[in-house]
């Protein structure tokens, strides 16, 4: 190593002594850092340094991301290195994860790389179990920093910590799979545990931190946020980005998270097959069982032969779409459902999504409708607001469709899904099945906890069509009238 290199490597120590971030560099100079791990290692410093707005910080990030390798496995290894004298627990579903994530923090700490930027933070050489042999600790549960007694203390859900006083709590997923989150019993468990067990270890300056990815709406972060919410910081960072709220997020709307690791393609499989599944562990928005306004059950259920044989063929389709703005910066979905009113019910034969840019969305429509039953009899009903109005008038010019503009709404969403709620509790919502299905009832019976409702307002937008506007204030004295009373 020449006098350069050395010069250039003693920088770049002192600074992994400084910042948590250039420490997972120094420890691994192939380490992939990405642009979301530089986030969740410095909100954990921030967090350790009193720097957050609030001492409990809350992480969720996608499976495989990650996550673990940084606030589990090295972030106590460097906080230890840091002040020696820190009392850390780290708690997981079970005790043996934990107890692998105590075993890599020791590895870390043994390393050549830890010791030249620590070099005051090292362990016991050797295995003791108790304190009856009178040395420092050093085992798969708890390990202590010889001549500081600073400590880690690994537990799992359900352990007992008496006696084990806490500066630094970190939780790192206390379920394991969905069969556990679906669990009451469990919730209920994990809830008692960290309340009756976990909290009592800390004291007024101790921080916590939870990472997790969400099961449930009723998850232990889900309840903590329902009580406290002004207590937490929360870093919430999707699979696939979703809207714009998060300005430390530098990418596009619909860009994925990792794409060398996790691609769009695939992360739209997994929504195809499971999209309450993909909401919860991708996106970190678990939603309410059964749904919220909306319930699932709600809507009728037929076949594509079934709906074709109880077809009088005169029936014309109608399509209802929620166009999105776009420009350089962005990319929304625009929501699109194909429709018919069979008797006095409205049967939705399709719903799909797509992200296009104002000309590719041009020629998809006209595709689209002619796909799914377009008809001299038809309408494309499109609502006015973004770029609603512009596709509607590209569309008049290009194209020979019967498109018009739906009115405008004078209520909120959450009005008009509330009061048109009793049409599909009645059974008059029916869905020809179809891969779409799923995707569309987690959306709409999600809202409003879902970042998405396209398909709100054009299922809105169809029943008030369709079905006599049923979601319009009643008119007592109209109908008063009518009946000569």
């Amino acid at each position: 190593m020449n006098r350069l290199e050395a010069l250039q490597r003693e920088l770049k120590r002192r600074k992994a002594v400084l910042s948590f971030p250039d420490f997972l560099d120094y420890l691994d100079p192939n380490y992939s850092r990405q642009w979301f791990h530089t986030i969740i290692a410095q909100k954990c410093q921030d967090l350790l340094l009193d720097r957050l707005p609030t001492p409990r910080l809350m992480v969720f990030v996608p499976p495989q991301h990650g996550k673990s390798e940084i606030v589990s496995r090295k972030f106590p290894a460097w906080a230890l290195g840091y002040n020696p004298r820190l009392k850390v627990v780290g708690a997981s579903y079970a005790s043996s994860l934990a107890q692998g994530f105590s075993r890599t923090i020791q590895r870390t700490i043994d390393s050549e790389e830890y010791n030249e930027v620590f070099p005051r933070t090292f362990l016991n050489s050797q295995n003791i179990s108790t304190d009856a042999k009178r040395g420092y600790l050093r085992n798969i549960d708890i390990f202590e920093t010889v001549g500081f007694g600073g400590f880690y203390r690994a537990v799992g859900v359900g352990g007992g910590l008496t006696g084990t006083p806490a500066d630094l709590g970190i939780i790192d997923d206390p379920v394991k799979d969905a069969l556990e989150a679906a669990s009451t019993t469990y919730r209920e468990n994990v809830w008692n545990w960290y309340t009756d067990v976990f909290l009592t270890r800390l004291h007024n300056n101790s921080k916590q931190c939870l990472i997790m990815t969400r099961w449930h709406e009723d998850d232990l972060a889900g309840r903590l946020l329902a009580r406290e919410p002004e207590k937490w910081t929360v870093v919430r960072i999707p699979a696939i980005r979703e809207d714009l709220e998060d300005p430390e997020d530098p990418r596009e709307i619909g860009e994925a998270l990792w794409e060398e690791r996790h691609s769009k393609e695939r992360l739209l499989d997994v929504e195809q097959r499971s999209p309450r599944t993909f909401a919860s562990l991708y996106q970190q928005r678990p939603t309410v069982d059964g749904g919220n306004i909306i319930k699932k059950e709600w809507f009728g259920r037929i076949s594509h032969g079934e709906f074709e044989r109880i077809r009088r063929g005169n029936e014309a389709f109608v399509f209802f779409l929620d166009t999105a703005y776009t420009d350089k910066a962005t990319n929304d979905p625009t929501g699109i459902i194909s429709t018919c009113k069979i008797g006095n019910d409205l049967y939705i034969t399709h719903a799909q999504k797509v992200n296009l840019k104002f000309p590719d969305l041009i020629k998809f429509i006209p595709t689209y409708v002619r796909d799914h039953g377009y008809s001299p009899r038809s309408t494309i009903r499109i609502e006015p607001k973004a770029n609603g109005k512009s596709v509607v008038q590209q569309l008049r010019t290009t194209t020979q469709l019967n498109v018009t503009e739906t009115p405008p709404p004078t209520d909120s969403k959450e009005t008009r899904l509330n009061a048109a709620s009793p049409t599909v509790e009645s059974g008059r919502v029916i869905l020809v099945d179809g891969a779409w299905n799923e995707l569309f009832t987690e959306e709409v019976c999600g809202f409003p906890s879902k970042p998405h409702d396209e398909f709100v307002d054009v299922l809105c937008y169809a029943i008030d069509y369709h079905l006599d506007s049923p979601y319009k204030a009643i008119d007592l004295g109209r109908i008063a009238r009518a009946i000569g009373r």
